[in-house]
């Protein structure tokens, strides 16, 4: 009877707080709303206490998760394996499915616009002509704070960014210099795949040699994460005798290498790590992908309360002082 009673008191403290700690967010937001959302809005709640650090790797998201999701590490059967399973994407998803095979179609001319607006190799090499073009310069600003990747101790190395989408806001010059990349991705965005929130990304990916991205998690599980690899550098010998590959990626327990031309798909919600031990870059196309569970009227209120938190300044990027 003690035990039950003390329960009994625990939970109505407990459900007591959440009731007064409720952030409600507008599903119907405007720059010129009352500080009052309306009825119809997203809530968000303190949440009840979670277990973690038991050896079992699971989705960790930093910020939001939304329950009852499907959840794997992987969304692609490894190279290795992949010609002997009869579907390559978990579940057969239909639209993880559509995602991965319109990509990877359009690899060559992706790649090939990489090498053109990244590092200037184009065919042209009359400099009086006009149409020698400087390369596009990285935009991800390592003393940028408050941003998802933004934390010093997370990198090592080099690791440059030349996005088309930098928090869900898109890049007119790299559109200019990269007009099919960015016809792939506007075609995702209208076909209701791409992860359209201020934490949707795309970009080419450049991880120099020598250089590591240490173990963290995503701030959410609404998103799937493709990479599409341009590059990757040749293996080490002191590879085979290494209890992992010269470049590669770790999710949850799970390690993967990359293959040029042969999308991954990933939770980031899981924690993961990247290195390159080689002595040459490694290159891929990194997209947001929205998860294929959430539902489109989830979708619409998951964006506008994202943006209704950006426009109040809860979320996004400040230099640092």
């Amino acid at each position: 009877m003690i035990q039950r009673s003390l329960l009994s008191t625990s939970l109505h403290r407990c459900c007591r707080q959440q009731r007064h700690q409720q952030l409600i967010v507008s599903s119907k937001f405007s720059s010129s709303a009352s500080d009052e959302p309306p009825e119809d809005s997203a809530t968000i709640i303190q949440g009840p206490s979670l277990l973690t650090m038991t050896g079992v790797h699971r989705p960790s998201p930093s910020l939001f998760q939304l329950p009852g999701l499907r959840s794997l590490p992987f969304w692609t059967a490894p190279e290795s394996s992949a010609q002997n399973r009869k579907h390559r994407v978990a579940f057969n998803d239909p639209l993880v499915t559509t995602a991965v095979e319109y990509v990877e179609s359009n690899y060559e001319s992706i790649r090939s616009e990489y090498f053109a607006s990244v590092l200037g190799q184009g065919r042209e090499t009359d400099l009086d002509s006009g149409k020698v073009l400087k390369p596009l310069e990285p935009d991800y600003d390592v003393s940028t704070k408050g941003g998802e990747h933004a934390d010093d101790a997370l990198h090592s190395g080099n690791w440059d960014w030349h996005s088309y989408v930098l928090n869900g806001s898109k890049n007119e010059k790299f559109k200019e210099r990269c007009p099919k990349t960015a016809e792939v991705i506007d075609t995702l965005e209208k076909e209701g795949l791409l992860f359209g929130t201020p934490f949707g990304f795309c970009f080419f990916s450049t991880l120099h040699g020598n250089s590591s991205i240490q173990a963290h998690s995503g701030p959410m599980n609404l998103r799937l994460r493709m990479h599409l690899p341009l590059v990757v550098p040749p293996k080490k010998d002191s590879a085979q005798s290494s209890s992992r590959p010269t470049t590669g990626i770790r999710v949850a327990d799970q390690v993967r290498e990359w293959h040029e031309g042969k999308a991954v798909i990933l939770d980031d919600s899981y924690v993961h790590e990247v290195w390159n031990d080689a002595n040459s870059p490694r290159v891929l196309l990194l997209l947001d992908l929205w998860h294929p569970d959430v539902q489109m009227e989830e979708r619409q209120k998951i964006s506008t309360m994202f943006s209704y938190a950006k426009e109040k300044g809860w979320i996004g990027q400040a230099k640092k002082q």
